[in-house]
């Protein structure tokens, strides 16, 4: 009988989801989702200096926000990491945009570092429309009522920075270019620069909006190293290469410029994958 009862037990608890936890609260993997959180870059040398610091450092980057119907602004720069929550095999499309050369980071550590998954928004929905009257009032709020609309202004804008509609224009490469952002399954971080010693702006003001403007600021948190997003070489799932050469290449800086243990190392270079020889398969 002791024996039923374990066996019992034993079958119940496979069946059941795993659970892991995470810093006090509980952490469920998902399942039509991927866990993993995927960020990509146009160079190899990009890739390599992520590997190299353990690190991705922010970038400014412009967000058109017509769709809020806003006559006092139109577009937004801020500093944002941007990741993208796709399983392995739906990933050649996006690739094919952003870049093929690729870090894939457990969506667990992504969590713990407050990465969070933007909000799509339907420009003809009510959600929308409620939003964009409360915003129009705190931009037009005078000083009396400054004190009194500060805090919601901030809440506002830190909604902003994670909002993003269905489809709509991406500045990329000096042009703009049509998207469904939809589907790109974005996750975004976005550094807490209120808590930071720099001069840095969360925004960068209209009449500086431009290209240049955006390299210098970016620039600026090159040097700042408590806005990077840090990480540790147990929190990557997958390094992706176009193709073998660039594997060598990194496999070559793994062995040869990072400095960590020796089986550490061969982990690392495990989990490298190579676009060329998957998208076949995929």
């Amino acid at each position: 009988m002791q024996n039923v009862v374990e066996d019992e037990i034993i079958s119940i608890q496979l069946s059941e989801k795993p659970e892991i936890r995470m810093g006090g609260n509980v952490y469920i993997p998902p399942v039509q989702s991927a866990n993993v959180l995927f960020r990509f870059f146009t160079k190899i040398d990009y890739l390599k200096d992520v590997i190299r610091y353990k690190a991705m450092v922010p970038r400014y980057y412009e967000e058109m926000i017509a769709y809020l119907k806003l006559e006092e602004c139109k577009k937004i720069a801020f500093p944002m990491c941007c990741f993208c929550d796709i399983h392995l095999n739906k990933l050649v499309s996006h690739m094919e945009f952003y870049g093929y050369y690729g870090i894939g980071l457990n969506k667990e550590w992504g969590i713990n570092r407050g990465i969070q998954p933007i909000q799509y928004i339907n420009p003809n929905s009510n959600l929308i429309n409620d939003y964009r009257v409360v915003f129009s009032k705190a931009l037009q709020a005078n000083d009396n009522d400054r004190i009194i609309i500060d805090d919601y202004s901030n809440y506002l804008l830190t909604s902003l920075l994670f909002m993003k509609p269905l489809e709509g224009q991406m500045f990329r490469n000096g042009k703009y270019e049509n998207r469904n952002f939809h589907d790109e399954k974005e996750w975004r971080y976005i550094p807490d620069i209120s808590r930071t010693q720099t001069d840095l702006p969360l925004t960068i003001p209209l009449e500086y909006m431009n290209p240049k403007a955006y390299k210098a600021y970016s620039d600026g948190i090159v040097q700042c190293q408590d806005l990077w997003l840090k990480f540790e070489y147990e929190n990557i799932k997958y390094l992706i290469v176009k193709d073998n050469n660039d594997r060598l290449e990194l496999i070559k800086l793994i062995r040869d410029q990072i400095e960590t243990t020796e089986n550490e190392k061969l982990i690392l270079i495990s989990k490298i994958l190579v676009f060329n020889e998957l998208k076949g398969d995929w």
